[in-house]
Protein backbone atom coordinates (compact mmCIF):
# COMPACT_ATOMS: atom_id res chain seq x y z
CA UNK A 1 0.00 0.00 0.00
CA UNK A 2 1.01 3.48 -0.83
CA UNK A 3 2.96 5.16 2.52
CA UNK A 4 1.16 8.33 1.37
CA UNK A 5 -2.31 6.58 1.46
CA UNK A 6 -1.60 4.43 4.18
CA UNK A 7 -0.56 7.72 6.45
CA UNK A 8 -4.52 8.99 5.67
CA UNK A 9 -6.01 6.22 6.52
CA UNK A 10 -4.46 6.34 9.94
CA UNK A 11 -5.29 9.52 10.10
CA UNK A 12 -9.06 9.26 9.40
CA UNK A 13 -9.30 6.52 11.88
CA UNK A 14 -7.49 8.25 14.85
CA UNK A 15 -10.08 11.09 14.00
CA UNK A 16 -12.66 9.13 14.20
CA UNK A 17 -11.68 7.16 17.28
CA UNK A 18 -11.07 10.72 18.77
CA UNK A 19 -14.48 12.01 18.05
CA UNK A 20 -16.12 8.83 19.92
CA UNK A 21 -14.14 8.80 22.84
CA UNK A 22 -15.55 10.43 26.18
CA UNK A 23 -15.01 13.59 26.38
CA UNK A 24 -14.65 14.94 22.71
CA UNK A 25 -18.04 12.23 22.37
CA UNK A 26 -19.65 14.90 24.96
CA UNK A 27 -19.17 17.95 22.73
CA UNK A 28 -19.69 16.24 19.86
CA UNK A 29 -23.42 15.41 21.21
CA UNK A 30 -23.43 19.01 22.49
CA UNK A 31 -22.42 20.44 19.22
CA UNK A 32 -25.08 18.50 17.66
CA UNK A 33 -27.86 19.76 19.91
CA UNK A 34 -26.74 23.56 19.09
CA UNK A 35 -26.19 22.95 15.38
CA UNK A 36 -29.74 20.66 15.40
CA UNK A 37 -31.77 24.27 16.80
CA UNK A 38 -30.95 26.26 13.34
CA UNK A 39 -31.18 24.09 10.81
CA UNK A 40 -35.39 24.36 8.97
CA UNK A 41 -33.56 23.53 5.64
CA UNK A 42 -31.14 20.83 4.03
CA UNK A 43 -29.14 23.55 2.84
CA UNK A 44 -28.52 25.14 6.30
CA UNK A 45 -28.19 21.27 7.54
CA UNK A 46 -25.06 20.72 5.43
CA UNK A 47 -24.03 24.21 5.55
CA UNK A 48 -24.23 24.05 9.26
CA UNK A 49 -21.88 21.20 9.98
CA UNK A 50 -19.70 22.09 7.04
CA UNK A 51 -19.03 24.83 9.39
CA UNK A 52 -18.70 23.35 12.02
CA UNK A 53 -16.24 20.63 10.19
CA UNK A 54 -13.97 23.60 8.98
CA UNK A 55 -13.71 25.00 12.42
CA UNK A 56 -12.62 21.96 14.12
CA UNK A 57 -9.98 20.78 11.63
CA UNK A 58 -8.53 24.54 11.69
CA UNK A 59 -7.40 24.28 14.94
CA UNK A 60 -6.19 20.60 14.92
CA UNK A 61 -3.96 21.94 11.95
CA UNK A 62 -3.21 25.17 13.74
CA UNK A 63 -2.13 23.13 16.94
CA UNK A 64 -0.45 20.25 14.86
CA UNK A 65 1.64 22.86 12.63
CA UNK A 66 2.96 24.87 15.59
CA UNK A 67 3.98 21.56 17.73
CA UNK A 68 5.37 20.05 14.77
CA UNK A 69 7.62 23.09 12.67
CA UNK A 70 7.64 24.57 16.78
CA UNK A 71 10.22 21.00 17.24
CA UNK A 72 11.50 21.51 13.68
CA UNK A 73 12.75 25.04 14.45
CA UNK A 74 15.32 23.43 16.68
CA UNK A 75 18.11 22.26 14.50
CA UNK A 76 19.44 19.46 16.68
CA UNK A 77 15.80 18.60 18.01
CA UNK A 78 14.48 18.18 14.37
CA UNK A 79 17.42 15.99 13.38
CA UNK A 80 16.74 13.98 16.08
CA UNK A 81 13.17 13.64 15.02
CA UNK A 82 14.06 13.06 11.31
CA UNK A 83 16.67 10.28 12.25
CA UNK A 84 16.94 9.06 15.26
CA UNK A 85 12.76 9.25 16.57
CA UNK A 86 12.58 5.31 15.28
CA UNK A 87 13.45 3.70 18.26
CA UNK A 88 11.22 5.67 20.52
CA UNK A 89 7.85 5.20 18.53
CA UNK A 90 7.65 1.73 19.73
CA UNK A 91 7.46 2.66 23.31
CA UNK A 92 5.22 5.54 22.62
CA UNK A 93 2.84 4.07 21.11
CA UNK A 94 2.83 1.25 23.64
CA UNK A 95 1.88 4.03 26.16
CA UNK A 96 -0.87 5.59 24.37
CA UNK A 97 -2.60 1.94 23.89
CA UNK A 98 -2.28 1.77 27.75
CA UNK A 99 -3.71 5.26 28.15
CA UNK A 100 -6.72 3.95 25.40
CA UNK A 101 -7.11 1.20 27.43
CA UNK A 102 -7.14 2.84 30.47
CA UNK A 103 -4.58 1.47 32.44
CA UNK A 104 -2.21 4.50 32.03
CA UNK A 105 -3.28 7.72 33.37
CA UNK A 106 -2.22 11.05 32.35
CA UNK A 107 -2.78 13.64 34.46
CA UNK A 108 -4.12 16.11 31.74
CA UNK A 109 -7.56 17.31 31.41
CA UNK A 110 -7.56 20.90 29.15
CA UNK A 111 -10.70 22.92 27.83
CA UNK A 112 -11.55 26.13 26.91
CA UNK A 113 -15.39 25.15 26.44
CA UNK A 114 -18.16 26.43 28.09
CA UNK A 115 -21.88 25.92 27.90
CA UNK A 116 -22.94 29.70 28.21
CA UNK A 117 -20.66 30.11 25.22
CA UNK A 118 -21.34 27.51 23.25
CA UNK A 119 -25.05 28.91 23.35
CA UNK A 120 -24.18 31.83 22.31
CA UNK A 121 -21.96 30.88 19.18
CA UNK A 122 -24.34 28.77 18.12
CA UNK A 123 -27.45 31.54 17.50
CA UNK A 124 -24.50 33.66 15.10
CA UNK A 125 -25.34 31.33 12.04
CA UNK A 126 -22.68 29.73 10.14
CA UNK A 127 -19.65 31.74 11.82
CA UNK A 128 -21.06 30.77 15.10
CA UNK A 129 -20.73 27.05 13.58
CA UNK A 130 -17.36 27.61 12.43
CA UNK A 131 -16.41 28.70 15.98
CA UNK A 132 -18.30 26.43 18.25
CA UNK A 133 -16.22 23.60 16.17
CA UNK A 134 -12.56 25.69 16.93
CA UNK A 135 -13.93 25.92 20.79
CA UNK A 136 -14.60 22.29 20.73
CA UNK A 137 -11.47 21.69 19.37
CA UNK A 138 -9.59 23.12 21.86
CA UNK A 139 -10.67 20.32 24.47
CA UNK A 140 -8.50 17.77 25.27
CA UNK A 141 -8.83 14.50 27.84
CA UNK A 142 -6.22 12.06 28.52
CA UNK A 143 -7.17 10.00 25.13
CA UNK A 144 -8.14 12.57 23.02
CA UNK A 145 -4.33 13.94 24.01
CA UNK A 146 -2.47 10.48 23.69
CA UNK A 147 -4.03 10.13 19.97
CA UNK A 148 -3.02 13.51 18.86
CA UNK A 149 0.40 14.12 20.37
CA UNK A 150 0.97 10.68 20.89
CA UNK A 151 -0.08 8.85 17.41
CA UNK A 152 -0.91 11.48 15.09
CA UNK A 153 2.02 13.63 15.45
CA UNK A 154 4.57 11.25 15.50
CA UNK A 155 2.52 9.70 12.02
CA UNK A 156 2.47 13.36 10.54
CA UNK A 157 6.22 13.73 11.12
CA UNK A 158 7.55 10.23 9.67
CA UNK A 159 5.80 10.59 6.93
CA UNK A 160 6.76 13.71 6.13
CA UNK A 161 2.90 14.98 5.36
CA UNK A 162 1.88 17.21 8.26
CA UNK A 163 -0.51 18.99 6.52
CA UNK A 164 -2.50 16.23 5.07
CA UNK A 165 -2.56 14.27 7.97
CA UNK A 166 -3.75 17.06 10.07
CA UNK A 167 -6.52 17.74 7.70
CA UNK A 168 -7.21 14.37 7.31
CA UNK A 169 -7.63 14.03 11.19
CA UNK A 170 -9.98 16.73 11.56
CA UNK A 171 -12.21 15.97 9.38
CA UNK A 172 -12.79 12.23 10.66
CA UNK A 173 -13.01 13.87 13.92
CA UNK A 174 -15.91 15.91 12.61
CA UNK A 175 -17.76 13.36 9.77
CA UNK A 176 -19.93 12.19 12.75
CA UNK A 177 -21.31 14.87 13.95
CA UNK A 178 -21.91 16.16 10.27
CA UNK A 179 -23.79 13.01 9.53
CA UNK A 180 -25.96 12.89 12.53
CA UNK A 181 -26.64 16.97 12.54
CA UNK A 182 -28.02 16.25 9.12
CA UNK A 183 -30.24 12.89 9.68
CA UNK A 184 -31.72 15.26 12.40
CA UNK A 185 -32.34 18.05 9.89
CA UNK A 186 -34.29 15.71 7.80
CA UNK A 187 -36.14 14.31 10.74
CA UNK A 188 -34.88 10.75 10.49
CA UNK A 189 -34.58 8.60 13.54
CA UNK A 190 -32.06 7.04 12.57
CA UNK A 191 -30.34 10.12 13.95
CA UNK A 192 -31.14 9.03 17.77
CA UNK A 193 -30.16 5.61 17.19
CA UNK A 194 -26.58 6.53 15.73
CA UNK A 195 -25.68 8.60 18.72
CA UNK A 196 -27.09 5.45 20.75
CA UNK A 197 -24.51 3.02 18.75
CA UNK A 198 -21.54 5.26 19.12
CA UNK A 199 -22.39 5.31 23.03
CA UNK A 200 -22.80 1.71 23.43
CA UNK A 201 -19.92 0.20 20.93
CA UNK A 202 -17.33 3.20 21.65
CA UNK A 203 -15.36 1.04 24.65
CA UNK A 204 -14.41 -1.93 22.44
CA UNK A 205 -13.95 0.23 19.21
CA UNK A 206 -11.10 1.77 21.41
CA UNK A 207 -10.36 -1.13 23.28
CA UNK A 208 -9.35 -3.21 19.63
CA UNK A 209 -7.27 0.30 18.43
CA UNK A 210 -5.59 -0.26 21.56
CA UNK A 211 -4.60 -3.63 20.81
CA UNK A 212 -3.47 -2.78 17.66
CA UNK A 213 -1.74 0.44 18.68
CA UNK A 214 0.12 -2.03 21.73
CA UNK A 215 0.94 -4.75 18.87
CA UNK A 216 2.71 -2.23 16.60
CA UNK A 217 4.45 -0.55 19.42
CA UNK A 218 5.73 -4.11 21.16
CA UNK A 219 7.20 -4.82 16.95
CA UNK A 220 8.54 -1.78 16.70
CA UNK A 221 10.12 -1.90 20.26
CA UNK A 222 11.52 -5.60 19.32
CA UNK A 223 12.72 -4.56 15.60
CA UNK A 224 13.61 -1.01 16.00
CA UNK A 225 14.54 -0.21 19.83
CA UNK A 226 15.95 -3.67 20.44
CA UNK A 227 17.52 -4.77 17.27
CA UNK A 228 15.58 -8.07 16.89
CA UNK A 229 14.40 -9.93 14.22
CA UNK A 230 16.80 -7.77 12.19
CA UNK A 231 18.50 -9.47 9.63
CA UNK A 232 21.87 -10.04 10.03
CA UNK A 233 24.47 -8.61 7.69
Amino acid sequence: MNTALAAMMAAAWLGLLTSISPCPLATNIAAVSYLSRRMHSRRMAVAGAVAYALGRVLIYLLIGLLVVYGLAAAPALSSFLRNEIGPFLGPLLICVGLVLIGWLRLPLNFGVANESVARRLAGFGLAGEFMLGMLFALTFCPVSAALFFGTLTPLAITSGLPVPVFLVFGLGTALPVGIIAVFIALGLKAAGQIVGCIQRWQGAVRCVTASVIIAVGVWLTLTSSLGLFSPQP
